[in-house]
């Protein structure tokens, strides 16, 4: 028999990750003034910042990344 539980439990972590960094993104997006043009940039700031546990500073600009 299959354990669903693992499965389930790392979609649950994915989903949970998402949200916090929706909710971060949705912050930070407000607190700029809503801009139209940077929300993939926020997207990336706020993932950032769930994925390393620190927050971002002006001085920590987000660069883009290139495979």
């Amino acid at each position: 028999m299959k354990n669903h539980h693992h499965n389930g439990s790392r979609s649950t972590t994915k989903g949970v990750l998402h949200e916090a960094i929706a909710v971060r993104a949705y912050e930070i997006w407000l607190s700029r003034g809503k801009p139209d043009n940077q929300t993939d940039e926020i997207w990336l700031e706020a993932e950032c910042e769930q994925v390393t546990g620190r927050r971002a500073t002006q001085a920590d600009p987000i660069l883009p990344v290139s495979f």
